[in-house]
């Protein structure tokens, strides 16, 4: 009696230390016309697998001539069914679904229309409708990846998408991402076939050395944040070697003009570099 009290007074003040679990339900056994089922029991524990299959004439309404279903806390995983065998169960070809939403099964002579999943069409020249016929779908159609759908997209360094995995994406879906250090969130879009719009995460610099006409080419190298680099630049024969300073500021580049080594030395050399100028056309920043 004073236990019961006891247990009783920790329910009342401390409901968030004591958690009351009820156990998983049973399932009924299934109403299966026209078949049989293994094991036979009225009721069948949670967790619990059983095999049916179907007299001759007829057919489980799943894939295949026997089927397997299984309870989950009181329910079937599918209700166990036996149709006639000249019926048809839904379409099961990638990326197509029937319209309006489909049915378990079709009676035989039973014609449906479908349609693509998102970034996905069908072949122009080939029918949109499908027909049961004595059990078989005839001319179900294949659902193709639209020409500007775009595939899933590359991984973005130092980045999660914030959207589930799927293959195909549709044109002018965006997808959202969110950087790992500064924890800002950017977006790409599908656009024609392929990912627009998408800004880095890293802070780091790619420096694609051929893609400045005043400098002499040596690869693409990469600079840390908050470092920098000399890069030699293009210059007429007979006169010292000149440099551009080349720095990372927060993921972006920065290129000073080409200066002589002394004036680098002396801090000097900060004016930023004009892209638009000719090659011959670099000078000493003072």
């Amino acid at each position: 009696m004073c236990l019961r009290c006891l247990g009783l007074v920790l329910l009342v003040w401390f409901p968030g230390v004591l958690h009351v679990q009820s156990a998983a339900l049973p399932c009924d056994a299934p109403i299966l016309n026209g078949g049989f089922c293994v094991p036979e029991q009225k009721t069948y524990p949670d967790g619990t697998t059983l095999t049916y299959t179907c007299d001759s004439g007829l057919k489980p309404a799943v894939e295949g001539w026997w089927a397997t279903s299984t309870c989950h806390d009181g329910e079937w995983s599918h209700e166990p069914q036996c149709i006639n065998e000249t019926s048809c169960i839904p379409p099961t070809t990638p990326n197509v679904n029937p319209t309006p939403p489909s049915k378990r099964w079709y009676e035989d002579g039973s014609r449906i229309n479908l349609i693509c999943d998102s970034g996905y069409e069908i072949n122009p020249a080939k029918a949109r409708e499908a027909v049961c016929k004595n059990g078989v779908w005839s001319s179900v159609p294949v659902c193709e990846i639209s020409h500007n759908s775009c595939v899933e997209p590359l991984m973005i360094p130092n980045a999660v998408l914030l959207h589930k995995y799927q293959e195909v994406f549709s044109h002018g879906t965006e997808l959202q991402y969110q950087c790992n250090e500064d924890k800002q969130t950017h977006h790409i879009q599908c656009s024609s076939g392929t990912w627009v719009n998408g800004k880095k995460c890293s802070t780091d610099c790619d420096f694609d050395t051929t893609k400045y006409p005043k400098l002499i080419p040596n690869g693409v190298k990469v600079i840390k944040r908050g470092e920098s680099l000399k890069q030699e630049c293009v210059t007429k024969k007979l006169t010292p070697n000149e440099y551009s300073v080349v720095s990372c500021i927060n993921g972006n580049l920065s290129l000073t003009k080409c200066c002589y080594s002394p004036t680098i030395h002396l801090g000097a050399c900060t004016a930023p570099m004009d892209t638009q100028e000719n090659e011959e056309g670099t000078a000493e920043a003072t």
